[in-house]
């Protein structure tokens, strides 16, 4: 048994480890910091279907906006409200829970529109899903920035708690890493693995392919509304733009360079890029950096992230973990 959840061990043990130390750094690492566990609830969610289905999917930050402008309309205050969206339905309007209350809200909102689009994406396959998730996510990207009642269209949400601290958010990442992990040790998910291997010869075994990725689907939709809840109270404002494909890619990102197939390797990844990230913004800003005096270098961070997204397909296609999961034994050996 405790070979089974080690990876689950491990990994909180290092999301921990990490947060300990940022908490004895500035503010601006804190923040970073806090940013990384964010994302790291919105890439463990994406894993849980991404990696154990092998469907890959553009559409799940349909998920974290859904999660995103609901926790805000939750917790904003209510006068605020009245300001900023007076069309806004009466009951909205007077809606006021805290961010623990509300995430668990988020993350149902966010299912339900799992359980609506689930029979519109998962009658695909391989490439033909991929686009039709794209395409999920373009039209409800449409949809946000025009619903001026409930979103204010292009002009975006203000006034939200910008409340989301280390503390506030390193309970939410262990709980999506035990999901992850429990989804995983499933029967639900090893059926779901299985059909990632061969669907054919899954089918052929009884296993019912679209019952299990609708399972899937479900629950990866839940953790990131949960953490696009979060992503809200981190920004403290919403626009269209915060959640677009390029969200969709740096998520994808963390996860192909972790390694997608486990969820060491979404951890791992997320923590990764998270770093990397930080350090290009800082070389991209310019500044001094310890005895260095650098100049601005504007876009270095695209660029070199772009490479890294390249070079790990190229020469670690498995990435960093190589689908494998952290555990003892791994540690022991140095494999």
């Amino acid at each position: 048994m405790t070979r089974r959840i080690a990876p689950g061990l491990l990994c909180t043990l290092l999301v921990l480890a990490v947060s300990g130390l940022a908490l004895l750094g500035p503010e601006t690492t804190q923040r970073t910091t806090t940013q990384m566990l964010v994302m790291g609830v919105i890439s463990l969610g994406t894993y849980v279907f991404v990696g154990n289905s092998g469907v890959l999917s553009f559409g799940h930050v349909v998920f974290v906006a859904v999660g995103a402008y609901g926790t805000a309309l939750m917790t904003m205050e209510p006068a605020l409200k009245r300001a900023l969206l007076p069309d806004l339905p009466g009951p909205l309007t007077d809606l006021h829970l805290g961010l623990a209350a509300a995430l668990p809200v988020a993350g149902l909102l966010a299912l339900v529109v799992s359980v609506v689009c689930s029979p519109l994406v998962l009658r695909l396959d391989g490439m033909a899903a991929g686009i039709a998730s794209l395409a999920l996510l373009i039209s409800v990207g449409v949809v946000i920035g025009n619903w001026d009642q409930v979103t204010r269209g292009s002009q975006g949400i203000v006034g939200i708690p910008a409340d989301l601290s280390i503390g506030s958010a390193l309970p939410w990442l262990v709980a999506a890493i035990v999901v992850a992990l429990a989804y995983q040790l499933s029967s639900s998910g090893f059926r779901l693995r299985a059909s990632r291997e061969d669907a054919v010869a899954a089918a052929s075994l009884g296993i019912r392919v679209r019952r299990e990725r609708s399972i899937a689907l479900v629950i990866s939709a839940f953790v990131c509304g949960v953490g696009g809840g979060m992503y809200a109270h981190f920004l403290g404002a919403l626009t269209p733009g915060d959640v677009s494909l390029r969200l969709t890619l740096l998520t994808l990102l963390m996860l192909i360079v972790g390694g997608i197939r486990s969820l060491s390797g979404a951890v791992i990844g997320t923590i990764f890029i998270s770093v990397l990230a930080e350090v290009l913004r800082r070389i991209e800003a310019g500044g001094d950096l310890g005895p260095v005096t650098l100049a601005p270098h504007p876009g270095v961070q695209q660029v070199i992230l772009a490479l890294t997204l390249l070079l790990t397909l190229l020469l670690r296609p498995g990435g960093i973990t190589r689908g494998r999961e952290l555990g003892w034994k791994l540690l022991r050996t140095g494999t």
